[in-house]
């Protein structure tokens, strides 16, 4: 049987911490996509909203 040394552990533990690193970053980026597109929808209903007050409000000194 293969006698399991210093050395052997110190790379289990080297691969376990990158795998966590990764685990980490897709998880981060998979955010920052999330948040991304919220970002842009919410942009796009903003932009809908100003484009109805403008139609609907337009000489209204009420209308920002």
């Amino acid at each position: 049987m293969t006698q399991l040394n210093e050395e052997h552990f110190e790379v289990i533990d080297r691969n376990k911490d990158i795998t966590l690193q990764r685990n980490k970053l897709k998880f981060l980026e998979d955010r920052i996509a999330t948040l991304e597109k919220s970002v842009a929808n919410l942009t796009e209903r903003y932009a809908e909203i100003r484009t109805w007050q403008e139609e609907n409000f337009r000489g209204d000194s009420n209308a920002k």
